[in-house]
């Protein structure tokens, strides 16, 4: 920052989880006023995604400057170490200090609202820091802020606090909460911002990420299933406008001279089906099971004979390949010797899979992604049709391999699009320079705060 440039006092972070640049600066953009201003008058541009683009290690990588390697992170869900079992991620997987954590490390206060991960809340934190947990936590019937007094006070302004999105709803139904716990967050972060006055202040909103999961097709006219002139893709509209509004109040709140950020942690892409990782592995001989499924079933523990199995798979927005690797894994087979030529005859057999987008499959190997290795990292990153494709982590039922979409949504959950590498960000403030469009990296996206 050159010597003419005056620090600004305070830095508000805004994350519209999954927030594409087509939505953000092409077709919401006339519904976003405060967006196209910001723009004019700092930086703005993509902002690639980490590996994986998944929301919780992104933001956690993006508020550490850590990837997801050092931080042993790897998806929503990660392996139990000494076992084959998978867990929720939570708070307490990151060991490294937050950007949050520098501020109240200067003396200063910070508020981090809604980041992912951040349940279980920090019961340890300074009395500087105000927290609200993210999606993770289960309801607002369990402890989700610091200080605990916190939660009572937001139920008494705003009602029970709604973590994210019940996933029950759909249609007009789904649009309404999204509108309602956009609302609720926007208060509880203005709410803060005059009550705590943080130097830095933190939040995430998860709604981007569940409108474009349950939307897309009616958003995207490159979609194959796209919808011209959809209700709901006005909502969807509103939705974006309406989170514009509430971003130019709390900017106003916080005073002009205030740094603001609004970025994304990945962006969305149309979803062109799904690839069924464990049965494409089963049928290679590499995965053998204790029975022959009758249908079509989740792959449990359980399920494998891990006596003759070398490689399985968790299926998600992308494929994490692990080796059953002796002395690694509690029942391993797989020599030490045979890790190399094992690997390479699985990624020869994952790249000839059919891929219906014609962008490739896009395998990486963990010392390829990552500055270090830790915790229980797969041994093998599969990104099928470049995100295009979702892997399918179930065993048995039909012939194919590749799958339509309406397949996906049936395996796990929303549909409506998959994670892309490019997500979205504006700059703008005392302390960031009007560049103009470029690119620049998650992690590093704060070196300069």
């Amino acid at each position: 920052m050159s010597a003419a440039r005056r620090s600004a006092s305070r830095t508000i972070v805004v994350g519209l989880d999954c927030a594409p640049p087509s939505l953000l600066f092409d077709r919401f953009a006339s519904a976003m006023p405060t967006l196209r201003r910001l723009r004019s008058k700092g930086s703005w541009g993509v902002l690639r995604s980490v590996v994986p683009p998944i929301t919780v290690p992104a933001w956690a990588c993006a508020t550490t400057g850590r990837d997801a390697g050092e931080l042993g992170l790897y998806g929503f869900r990660n392996r139990v170490p000494g076992t084959y079992g998978m867990r929720t991620a939570t708070s307490d997987d990151v060991r490294f200090p937050h950007v949050w954590d520098r501020v109240i490390d200067r003396g200063q206060r910070a508020a981090a609202l809604f980041v992912p991960p951040s349940y279980p809340s920090r019961t340890d934190a300074s009395d500087r820091l105000v927290q609200v947990s993210c999606m993770l936590a289960p309801g607002a019937d369990v402890p989700h802020t610091h200080p605990a007094s916190l939660g009572d006070e937001i139920a008494s302004r705003f009602g029970p606090y709604v973590p994210d999105l019940d996933r029950t709803l759909e249609g007009a139904a789904a649009m309404d909460g999204l509108f309602a716990m956009a609302r609720q967050h926007f208060d509880i972060a203005e709410h803060v911002l005059g009550s705590h006055d943080p130097t830095l202040l933190f939040m995430v909103e998860i709604g981007t990420d569940r409108l474009n999961h349950l939307f897309w097709p009616l958003l995207d006219p490159n979609d194959p299933r796209h919808v011209r002139d959809h209700p709901l893709a006005r909502r969807a509209r509103d939705y974006y406008a309406l989170l514009d509004l509430r971003i130019e109040r709390l900017i106003e709140r916080a005073g002009r001279d205030t740094n603001v950020i609004v970025m994304s942690d990945h962006g969305a892409r149309p979803l062109l089906g799904g690839v069924r990782v464990n049965e494409h592995l089963r049928r290679e001989g590499l995965l053998v099971l204790k029975r022959e499924p009758e249908e079509e079933e989740p792959l449990v523990p359980e399920l494998v004979d891990w006596s003759r199995t070398t490689a399985w798979s968790d299926g998600g927005y992308y494929a994490r390949v692990f080796l059953n690797v002796r002395d690694r894994e509690p029942e391993g087979i797989v020599e030490t010797h045979e890790i190399a030529p094992l690997l390479a005859r699985i990624e020869a057999s994952l790249t000839q899979i059919e891929d219906p987008s014609g962008r490739g499959h896009r395998l990486v190997r963990p010392k390829d992604a990552w500055r270090e290795v830790n915790g229980a990292a797969p041994d093998l990153l599969v990104f099928f049709g470049d995100l295009s494709l979702r892997s399918l982590g179930k065993v048995g039922g039909g012939d194919s391999i590749v799958v339509p979409p309406e397949a996906v949504e049936r395996d796990r959950g929303r549909g409506g699009c998959n994670h892309d590498w490019d997500g979205s960000y504006v700059a703008c403030g005392p302390d960031w320079p009007r560049e103009g469009e470029k690119q620049r990296e998650l992690a590093t996206l704060f070196s300069g705060l």
